[in-house]
């Protein structure tokens, strides 16, 4: 996922991260600049509730494979959240490098489902929302929200829990110069697998024929190739995890922007266990998507 794996179900939170101030201004700086673009920014999301794989939530939980689905539109504000215990929360705190930074997330519809009892519309309340840098080099962010849900929603086995209700995704601020040449050495690397896989068919092709010490230098040929492509691939995994280049999983923000969003993100439920309850952990309950986002009348006139 880019940005974020699904066979991870659960993150843990810890409080005991120490950093050196000069890495730790740095990327809160960064934090800055992102946050700053993304305020004002209007956006629709389309909201499955389900079970998804590795979900921690217990077995009966939307066991049908049911889906409670819904759009929810938001506005990434400007203003700082209305609540205190806001800023406390940690998912969006993170640890040092996520800095104090947050700003309020305003909801901008009544989404609604139907169910066998006709349309049932959800009450959603405002929340927050911050970010951390993940990676430099291709400026790739964490974006991560919560809103909440003080009434929940169900239909048939998917409940939606009358709780706070997290939101985490990933984004990047697009610069063309980094794009272009994740590009180009990506299309290496791809190129570079390609003619790994025509030598090794090659050397199947030739130990048909060969005789028995040939085949054993084949052989160890043939290791060696396959270690290689196995290498490369690792590095074009990571490429593609790191770089915004595969068109179908992200989306343009908005043209007053120059973000690009992962398409896809996890939804989650927040749930305590250790001594005393201090450790934090996350289960997925479903996923979101980023449909479209909303330009600014003003700008466009």
């Amino acid at each position: 996922m880019i940005p974020i794996h699904y066979n991870l179900f659960i993150i843990l939170l810890s409080t005991n991260t120490i950093l050196a101030p000069c890495i730790a201004f740095s990327t809160r700086a960064s934090n800055v600049s992102l946050l700053s673009q993304l305020q004002t920014i209007q956006a629709e999301l389309l909201i499955s509730i389900g079970r998804v794989p590795g979900t921690a939530m217990p077995p009966e939980w939307a066991s049908s494979g049911a889906k409670l689905a819904f759009p929810l539109e938001v506005e990434f504000t400007n203003d700082p959240p209305d609540e205190y215990e806001m800023s406390k929360e940690k998912l969006l705190r993170g640890d040092s490098l996520m800095g104090t930074n947050l700003m309020s997330v305003e909801v901008l519809n009544e989404p609604s489902f139907v169910s066998t009892n006709g349309r049932e519309v959800i009450k959603v309340l405002d929340g927050a929302y911050g970010c951390q840098i993940q990676n430099v080099a291709s400026q790739q962010y964490a974006l991560r929200f919560f809103l909440d849900f003080p009434e929940g929603a169900k239909r048939n086995d998917v409940e939606l829990p009358a709780e706070r209700i997290y939101f985490l995704s990933s984004c990047w601020l697009a610069d063309e110069s980094i794009l272009s040449r994740a590009r180009r050495r990506r299309d290496t690397i791809d190129n570079s697998i390609q003619e790994i896989t025509q030598d090794l068919e090659t050397l199947e092709d030739q130990q048909r024929s060969a005789g028995f010490l040939q085949k054993i230098g084949s052989f160890k040929q043939s290791i060696d190739l396959v270690e290689r492509r196995g290498r490369l691939r690792t590095q074009l995994d990571e490429i593609d995890q790191t770089y915004p280049l595969d068109s179908s999983k992200v989306i343009q923000g908005p043209k007053s922007s120059n973000i690009i969003f992962a398409k896809e993100g996890m939804v989650a439920v927040k749930r305590l266990r250790g001594v005393g309850g201090t450790k934090e952990q996350y289960h997925w309950v479903g996923t979101f998507t980023f449909n479209e986002f909303f330009e600014d009348d003003d700008e466009e006139d």
